[in-house]
């Protein structure tokens, strides 16, 4: 019976008219939907490298560091405003306040049809004496099938939800959909927080999805409490590689704000291997905290803030992370090394303002500085603020037109480029895009 009401929600997607408002099968007690976001864009780009069709987004606006500081470019940005993606949803009535569900979604580059990745697993070659000239970065998506999420789980009406399967990070679910989400500019291309993962997984960009999770959801009235546990598995060592984050919130119609707190031990942070088809893994353990709130001064003006503090330390299981031969299914390029010395620090501020000029049209404007205190010996005091503003123009209620710019200054220890104290690389993000949803 399963299998006859999935192929009907695909048979559905395929027969119904364009951009059809209703993709959902009911088959008695269970309904399965087969849903999805198209976004592409162009994008312009200044001290900036290549773009990769390798890459989830094309291209990362956050800048590189030296290796991808070549000049402007313009390409084919993949989901400007929200991540391209297509997914299957579905429930199960069983009775007496009780249901089955399940959830499966994929993220995809519309520019050339692939499977998203960090691209890091392009290889790090050589070209006119400048390393991977290309603008990718480590992120959770590296070529899995379902690499946005894949889970099942069983809700009861008093009791909460509880899910299995790999799940969105908590922190992540506050920047970007908790409460309409808590970032002022919510387009990947045009925020750091919503694009890079890295504030979204707590300081480490491929824990912004956690793998093997079990995740504890429920509502009292306004507020919201919830639990995520990720499972190491590892052998002789239980802890390595687990995850722990908490969550409690209060929304709402025109006041909301959302605290969370995250454990990880023996997370990756990873980087482009020396050969095609392999990374390089630095592996640590991390503990962050956020706070965000929104409020809505009047009907069409809503201000949101933010702060995460990041805290990087040296792995409890080291010796365990020492025998993993392969992160995602790449094999490493060299040994795994760990993260060595002070612990270091980092400081996300960020505040803005959403407003809807029309029915039709959206204003977003946001301000980001994250700030990275000297440690170790040889690390300087970093800085990195970026400036960001969006419109939207809703065509319909499925499709819109959006433009947007980032500007990025980078300071101190976060330029790698600095040529002396106080030094300041500029990178400047331009784009427009179409959004279709389905």
């Amino acid at each position: 019976m399963q299998k006859k009401i999935i192929a009907l929600a695909v048979a559905a997607a395929f027969s119904a008219p364009a951009f059809a408002s209703d993709l959902t099968v009911n088959s008695g007690s269970t309904s399965v939907s087969l849903y999805g976001v198209l976004d592409v864009g162009v994008a312009q780009m200044t001290n900036a490298g290549n773009f990769s069709s390798q890459f989830v987004t094309g291209a990362n606006p956050t800048g590189n560091g030296n290796n991808a500081r070549v000049g402007t470019v313009r390409g084919m940005m993949n989901g400007g405003e929200s991540q391209s993606r297509w997914g299957i949803k579905g429930s199960e009535d069983l009775g007496d306040g009780n249901s089955a569900i399940f959830q499966l979604e994929s993220a995809f580059s519309l520019g050339t049809g692939s499977v998203a990745t960090s691209g890091l697993a392009g290889g790090n070659t050589a070209v006119g004496g400048v390393n991977n000239r290309a603008m990718i970065a480590d992120t959770a998506l590296n070529g899995q099938l379902f690499n946005r999420m894949a889970l099942v789980g069983l809700s009861n009406n008093d009791l909460g939800t509880v899910t299995f399967g790999r799940q969105y990070s908590l922190q992540l679910d506050i920047i970007g959909s908790v409460g309409g989400g808590y970032d002022p500019v919510n387009a990947q291309m045009f925020s750091p927080i919503n694009f890079s993962g890295s504030y979204g997984g707590g300081g480490a960009t491929d824990n912004s999805r956690v793998d093997n999770a079990i995740k504890y959801a429920k509502k009292f009235g306004n507020f919201n409490v919830n639990a995520l546990y990720g499972m190491g598995g590892m052998a002789n060592a239980t802890s390595a590689r687990s995850n722990f984050q908490a969550n409690v919130g209060y929304e709402a119609d025109t006041f909301g704000v959302q605290a969370a707190v995250q454990y990880a031990q023996d997370t990756t942070s990873l980087g482009a291997g020396a050969t095609p088809g392999t990374v390089t893994a630095t592996f640590e353990n991390l503990t962050s905290y956020m706070l965000a709130g929104r409020y809505q001064v009047i009907e069409p003006l809503t201000l949101k803030a933010g702060y995460e503090r990041m805290q990087i330390s040296a792995p409890s299981n080291f010796a365990a992370d020492q025998t993993i031969q392969q992160i995602y299914g790449y094999n490493l390029s060299s040994a795994a090394t760990a993260f060595t010395g002070a612990q270091k620090n980092i400081n996300v501020f960020w505040f803005g303002a959403n407003y809807q000029l029309t029915s039709a049209t959206k204003l977003s404007a946001g301000f980001y500085d994250a700030k990275i205190p000297a440690f170790g010996a040889s690390t300087a005091t970093g800085d990195d603020k970026y400036y960001s503003a969006m419109v939207e123009y809703n065509l319909s209620k499925k499709t819109n037109l959006y433009g947007a710019f980032m500007l990025d200054k980078k300071s101190g220890g976060l330029n790698v480029a600095a040529t002396g104290p106080g030094s300041i690389a500029t990178f400047n993000t331009y784009g427009a895009g179409v959004r279709v949803k389905f």
